[in-house]
């Protein structure tokens, strides 16, 4: 009777937890759809929408190998784009290969879920690596909550990138080498598991190349190898995960020319040497500062800061796995957190590395029950809020209805361009709603170029037009003003200006875009003759029967953290001429 009391326990017990990671992963995952509201969702899932291989006759079956199956997308490789093909012909009944004409949204979803269950995998074997750090046979409840509520796994979920995929190769790549530290796998076995994972990573993003160097390090730490076994071994996993990356992602050779293209430019925009419109948030950006202050708080919480605390511990520690782990931390954070670019997601696959290590410090801490349920609880609060971001409308879903029923018919709106959509929008619930009363507003929208203004006379006498006609101003989201200003709309501690930035990055910006600064100044000040109406937000929240009971305001993030899922958006109202 005991042990089938123990089983329903269990059985219970895994449900609930099971329950929790779907739920987190894929609540709301159809967010912002029909519009493409992820620059990089959006280029995969057209890369998607390209994959096919028709024959047409006979002919062509010496086929023309550099189309069959071609993205022309190499900013990626083809592993994600294959297996979100594979997912759609799965869902269409093993119908048309290589003749499916695929939609917008059926790409997306198929990208999504496959970061939702790279996700709940990544959980899983986070227990495994846990169990095998700790010596234990049971993982505590606890370590699954925080994995679970973590704000990085439940946005990269919801994001059909690379992200999540990427983060699961690295935990399965540390997870087999631990096994093979702990002697708990035969090196044959061990290195065909590497170079699989390995392969996959690199097929899915080349600058993963550097997971290599854990399975290397790896086997150099094998105790009962000589050294000429140990090249031997390295220099097959070489050969047979490069085997993996060209199955898996085979038009980097295919197509090597497009490939190197993508890749020399992708390398220039990440190092800074090609200046684009979408990095200027990194202009006098301090390396590992900006990280600490404006990518782990927002993407971690409070246990960002407990795993850091753990990293620094552990340092000192002469155990072949916890030194391991914190190699494997270093290996991947340095090389990304030194150069130009510092977008959240490069350094997403040491996030679950940095959870691993605040677990592992609550652990060691000798205090008392009910204070480990506190930090617990507070561990756990920013990610429960941040699923308020898919548990509700789209941000621009609410802004384009209250624009829709608060601003007259033919209303002169000045906006600003590069912001994935332009506002207003008909949102999913009004389409079939008083659709003609909605389109036959016929607003006059100016999506304005900003970013050039100072570069171009012909922007600035148009812009002086646009001011003294504009009845309306939308500023969509934070792209602009945040940096190429220090202004904001409203008045904001700039202690992270301060500490994330050269000290002279304000000044210089001033002499460098002084239309831009004279603009967003006079705006928000109102000596332009705005004022603001109405400002949307989706910040990550907790609710109760529609009264916010606590709210994360995350704007002054990195850029990308907030700007695709939940941007601010700001409506000025004219109230006097300029």
């Amino acid at each position: 009777m005991k042990k089938i009391k123990r089983k329903i326990l269990a059985f219970g017990y895994w449900l609930l937890v099971i329950g929790l990671l779907f739920y987190t992963r894929f609540v709301g995952l159809n967010w912002g759809l029909p519009y493409p509201m992820h620059p990089d969702e959006r280029n995969m899932a057209v890369a998607v929408q390209r994959l096919n291989c028709e024959i047409s006759n006979l002919e062509f079956r010496v086929l023309n190998f550099k189309e069959c199956f071609n993205p022309h997308f190499f900013a990626y490789g083809q592993l994600p784009l294959y297996l979100a093909y594979f997912l759609i012909w799965v869902w269409r009944g093993f119908y048309d290969v290589g003749r499916m004409i695929i939609s917008y949204d059926e790409a997306i979803m198929a990208l999504r879920i496959i970061s939702a269950f790279s996700s709940i995998f990544s959980a899983l074997i986070m227990i495994k690596i846990l169990k095998i750090i700790t010596n234990k046979k049971k993982e505590n409840f606890w370590w699954l909550l925080i994995i679970i509520f973590s704000p990085f796994f439940i946005q990269f979920s919801h994001f059909g990138t690379t992200e999540a995929l990427l983060m699961f190769f690295y935990l399965l790549l540390i997870y087999f080498c631990l096994l093979i530290l702990k002697e708990n796998i035969a090196i044959k076995r061990f290195i065909f598991l590497a170079s699989l994972v390995s392969g996959l990573s690199l097929a899915t993003k080349v600058s993963s190349l550097v997971y290599f160097f854990l399975p290397i390090l790896t086997i150099f730490l094998i105790k009962d190898k000589n050294i000429y076994q140990k090249i031997f071994f390295i220099g097959y996993f070489l050969g047979e995960a490069l085997v993996f990356f060209l199955i898996f992602s085979p038009h980097n050779i295919i197509s090597w020319s497009e490939f190197i293209s993508a890749l020399r430019y992708e390398s220039a925009v990440a190092l800074g040497k090609m200046p684009v419109f979408y990095t200027k948030q990194f202009d006098y950006s301090l390396p590992i500062v900006f990280q600490l202050i404006k990518v782990i708080p927002a993407a971690l919480g409070m246990i960002g800061f407990i795993g850091l605390i753990g990293l620094i511990r552990f340092i000192g520690k002469r155990e072949r796995k916890i030194i391991f782990l914190v190699l494997a931390f270093f290996l991947y954070f340095l090389p990304n957190a030194l150069i130009y670019v510092k977008w959240t997601r490069f350094l997403a696959p040491i996030f679950p590395l940095i959870l691993i290590f605040g677990i592992l410090f609550l652990e060691s801490l000798k205090i008392k029950k009910v204070i480990r349920i506190i930090i617990i609880i507070f561990a756990i609060l920013p990610g429960i809020g941040y699923l308020s971001i898919y548990q509700n409308s789209d941000v621009r879903f609410e802004a384009s209805e209250w624009i829709f029923k608060n601003i007259r018919q033919s209303s002169y709106i000045l906006s600003e361009t590069a912001n994935v959509v332009d506002l207003p929008i008909i949102p999913p619930k009004l389409r079939n709603l008083n659709l003609n009363q909605i389109i036959n507003r016929n607003y006059q929208i100016f999506s304005f170029n900003f970013y050039d203004l100072d570069q171009n006379k012909s922007l600035q006498k148009e812009l002086a037009h646009h001011l003294n006609k504009a009845e309306y101003i939308i500023v969509p989201s934070r792209r602009i003003f945040a940096n190429y200003t220090c202004f904001w709309p409203e008045k904001k501690d700039d202690l992270f200006l301060r500490l994330t930035y050269d000290k002279s990055r304000c000044e210089d910006l001033k002499k460098r875009f002084p239309y831009l600064n004279r603009y967003y100044q006079d705006l928000f000040s109102g000596r332009l003759g705005f004022e603001k109406v109405v400002e949307f937000s989706s910040y990550p929240k907790i609710s109760f029967f529609g009264k916010t009971l606590l709210e994360f305001p995350d704007e002054q993030a990195e850029e990308t953290w907030t700007v695709f899922d939940h941007p601010v958006i700001r409506v000025y109202k004219r109230v006097k001429r300029w």
